[in-house]
């Protein structure tokens, strides 16, 4: 099979790298259930789903028990998936970490639990600038003005190797008039360089006497990066415009121990800014043989008949002594047509499925901005034919409207879920396609009852095939909300209030009960409310203007994990009914109780009472006052 391009040597020793060692970097009990988000949409397979989720439930998502929990300040813009590790040892103190870069170039680790006391500070924070000799590079220079940024710093997802502890990340700045990609390797327990990095991208080759170099200042590192069989893979595009200058998108490999490139790929070598790697953010899949796959933007295509170009086209590559190989493809009959009219089919990930039964076992699915679902062969792409594509099923999300799938695909449990916009930027229901015998439902077995806008990538939580919950955040003008629904029939669980506006593409990340999500300053923690709960006094009865025999009493517990809460201080009050607390505001003992005592006001009647504190339940007591 024919090389399509080639640089660099790989490396003797590649880390054997498995994803199913997370629960290795879990060592107490308490932490052993949990899984580690170390990737973007948590596995190379792009799924979108975290299998390990006990906490969150259907029946505990609504807005009584769940929502805002507390935000985290940061330098700048933040667009990629956040990542997770559990019980991390940093400064001698074992942390549950999140991860969060900017575009800014700034690297943090908070604590993922709360923002109290010490936690209220990163944990750690790297930035990669160092103004005014090296900056993040102004939106202005990096040109296609369009996605709301500011400046172009650190985009693509990082991939963390939990053996090394290792986090790998692409960053951009600007030094000295020049625009500069560097691979960077940092310690997650300190936030320093590590294996000598960083190392500066750069790449060229020859190709029928012309010298093809890699340029900087228009490209972005939008895909996550991926890290498979001790290679980390790297993808760039440019900002979406045809116009941009020379911007087309490239691929590139580079050993995981010590940095050195392994192989480059150019998709489109011929043409000026197209096609790009882009995938809505989501990174290359990869299959158990090793075999990567990208998909790309729209753009010339003419490797049919002999030449480099890759537009709207799905490769299958491996990387081998020489650099890359291209092993199969898949470009649909229409490319041209896909081409002229900006729909590309790279506007998500190959997300590669669980073994199938029936003649295909080994399957995968795309959506595109065509608006088409392609059920692929693994182990046949399909290559391209002008009349008729050659793949396992064609299934259109919306056969009487031109529908933008932005994000591709989400899996859980055999069923495929969808959201995007109608032609014009209009708001269409989320759905959901299953999967039987090899195939997919020809129309949507669930779809939401309302319209969303859903720039975003949908996460899955569940409990193995129980407590499936699709997550997605949809940005309007004036914030973003969370969206929340039942994984089985899409029936909403919940919807968030505003909160700080979000950018393309960014995905929630849920992990241990909470759910993180980037915003233009900040990470937003959502989960589940502390529980205050009545543990006496309610339901009493009492002459008016009198005090109550009974104090009123509730009992406040952690929602993570049982135990009880001292120190809390929680607020009474009947509305303005006229009542006297013996005092308004106890603070729970060493028990998690807090008490107070209530004299109802002069007038009979039903009153309600609340007992509340930020982050808890309301617990509610119904008190009777009687004529004298």
């Amino acid at each position: 099979m024919k090389q399509p391009l080639r640089a660099g040597s790989r490396s003797s020793q590649l880390t054997a790298l498995l994803f199913a060692v997370v629960l290795a970097v879990a060592t107490s009990p308490a932490s052993r259930a949990q899984s580690p988000v170390l990737t973007h949409r948590n596995d190379n397979s792009r799924s979108g789903q975290n299998l390990s989720e006990t906490h969150l439930t259907p029946s505990v998502v609504n807005s009584t028990r769940f929502g805002h929990l507390f935000a985290q300040p940061l330098d700048g813009m933040a667009v990629a998936e956040p990542l997770y590790v559990p019980n991390l040892q940093i400064n001698g103190t074992a942390h549950n970490v999140v991860f969060i870069v900017t575009l800014h170039d700034g690297v943090y680790a908070f604590d993922a639990d709360n923002n109290q006391g010490s936690n209220s500070a990163p944990l750690w924070y790297t930035s990669l600038i160092n103004p005014p000799a090296a900056t993040t590079v102004p939106i202005a220079e990096q040109g296609c003005i369009g996605h709301n940024f500011t400046e172009m710093g650190i985009l693509g997802t990082p991939v963390i190797d939990p053996i090394s502890n290792i986090m790998y990340l692409v960053a951009k700045t600007k030094e000295s008039g020049s625009y500069v990609f560097r691979l960077h390797a940092l310690n997650i327990q300190t936030g320093q360089e590590a294996l000598a990095g960083p190392v500066q991208i750069q790449a060229s080759y020859t190709s029928n006497g012309d010298v093809i170099t890699f340029m900087e200042q228009h490209r972005m590192n939008r895909p996550a990066l991926l890290l498979s069989n001790g290679v980390i893979y790297i993808e760039f595009g440019n900002m979406g415009c045809k116009s941009a200058q020379a911007a087309t998108g490239w691929m590139m490999a580079y050993s995981a121990s010590n940095l050195q490139q392994l192989g480059v790929l150019d998709v489109g070598p011929t043409q000026a800014s197209t096609p790009g790697i882009w995938m809505a953010g989501e990174g290359a899949s990869v299959d158990s043989n090793g075999n990567v796959y990208v998909a790309t933007g729209d753009g010339d295509f003419d490797y049919n008949i002999g030449g480099l170009d890759y537009g709207s086209t799905l490769m299958k590559v491996n990387l081998g002594p020489s650099g890359f190989n291209l092993v199969d493809y898949f470009t649909p009959y229409n490319q041209d047509y896909l081409s002229n009219n900006d729909l590309d089919l790279g506007s998500g990930a190959l997300v590669l499925l669980p073994p199938q039964p029936g003649p295909y076992p080994n399957l995968g699915v795309l959506g595109g901005k065509g608006g088409m679902i392609y059920l692929i062969n693994q182990d046949n792409l399909g290559g391209y034919n002008p009349v008729a594509d050659q793949v396992v099923q064609e299934v259109p999300f919306n056969p009487n409207d031109l529908i933008n799938l932005d994000g591709g695909a989400t899996y859980w449990n055999q069923n495929i879920y969808f959201g995007g916009v109608e032609d014009g930027d209009i708001g269409i229901p989320v759905e959901t396609f299953s999967l039987s015998n090899g195939l997919l439902s020809t129309s949507p077995v669930a779809m939401t009852a309302k319209a969303y806008k859903f720039f975003s990538l949908f996460s899955i939580s569940a409990n193995g095939a129980q407590n499936g919950i699709l997550w997605g955040v949809q940005a309007e003008n004036t914030g973003s909300t969370l969206n929340v629904f039942n994984a089985t029939n899409l029936a909403s669980l919940f919807t968030s209030p505003q909160f700080e506006l979000t950018l393309h593409f960014v995905t929630p990340m849920i992990a241990n009960g909470r759910v993180y999500i980037t915003t233009k300053n900040s990470l937003v923690v959502m989960g589940l409310f502390n529980l205050n709960v009545t543990a006496g006094g309610s339901n009493q009865t009492g002459a008016a203007g009198t005090a109550l025999k009974k104090p009123l009493t509730v009992r406040v517990t952690n929602a993570y994990t049982g135990a009880v809460m001292p120190g809390v201080t929680i607020n009474f009050s009947d509305g303005g009914s006229g009542g006297t607390f013996g005092n308004a505001h106890p603070v729970t003992n060493s028990n998690g109780y807090a008490t107070t005592t209530y004299t109802l006001p002069a007038q009979a009647g039903v009153y309600k009472i609340t007992a509340a504190a930020t982050g808890f339940t309301t617990a509610h007591f119904t008190e009777k006052a009687t004529g004298n």
